[in-house]
C-alpha cells in the first residue's frame, strides 16, 4: 500500500466516523426534541386541568359562601332567639357546604409536572390549595358542631360554637376566593 492510498483510507475512515458521530448526535437531538414536546404537552394538560379545577372550585366557593352565610344567619337568629327565650322547638339550618376538588393539583404534583410550570404560578396556586385545605377543615368543624346541635338540641353554647365556626369558614372562603382569582388571572 502506498503512502497516499493509506492517507486517503485514513481520511475516509475519519470522515465515516465523523458522519456516525454526527448521525448519533442528530438522533439524540431529535429524541430530546420529542421528549421535550411530550413533556410540554403533559405540562400544558396539567396546567389546563388545574385551571379548570380552580374555576370549578370558584363556583363551589360561590355556592358555599351563600350556604355558610345562610347557616351563619340562621345561627345568629337562633342565638338571639335563644337568649330572648323565644325558641319553642327544633329549628332548621339550610345550606349545603362546597365540595372542593384537588385531583388535578395532586396528579400534577405526583407526576412531577409542577416542576415544569413557572414557579410564580405554582406558588400562587399552592397557596390556593393550602387555603382550600383550611376551608375543608373549617367546613368539618361547622359540620361537627352542627351534628352536636342536632344530637343535643338547641343549646346556646353549641349555637355560639356554630356561629363562630361559620364565621371562620366565611373568612376562609373570602381569602380562598381572592387567591383563586389571583392564580387564574396570572394564567
Amino acid at each position: 500500500m502506498t503512502r497516499g492510498a493509506g492517507e486517503r483510507r485514513f481520511a475516509a475512515l475519519v470522515a465515516e466516523a465523523a458522519m456516525v458521530v454526527f448521525a448519533v448526535l442528530v438522533a439524540l437531538a431529535v429524541d430530546q426534541w420529542r421528549v421535550d414536546r411530550e413533556v410540554a404537552g403533559q405540562v400544558a394538560r396539567a396546567r389546563a386541568g388545574m385551571e379548570a379545577e380552580l374555576r370549578a372550585n370558584q363556583q363551589e366557593i360561590r355556592s358555599g359562601v351563600a350556604s355558610v352565610q345562610t347557616i351563619y344567619d340562621a345561627v345568629s337568629s337562633l342565638v338571639a332567639r335563644l337568649r330572648a327565650g323565644e325558641i319553642t322547638g327544633e329549628a332548621g339550618l339550610g345550606g349545603e357546604l362546597p365540595d372542593f376538588s384537588d385531583a388535578a393539583w395532586e396528579t400534577a404534583r405526583i407526576t412531577g409536572d409542577v416542576a415544569h410550570i413557572p414557579y410564580e404560578w405554582i406558588l400562587q396556586t399552592a397557596r390556593v390549595y393550602e387555603t382550600q385545605a383550611l376551608a375543608r377543615e373549617a367546613q368539618g368543624r361547622v359540620l361537627s358542631v352542627m351534628g352536636g346541635v342536632v344530637a343535643r338540641g338547641l343549646e346556646l353554647d353549641l349555637r355560639l360554637d356554630l356561629q363562630g365556626e361559620s364565621f371562620i369558614a366565611l373568612q376562609i372562603y373570602a381569602d380562598l376566593t381572592e387567591k383563586c382569582e389571583g392564580a387564574l388571572s396570572r394564567g
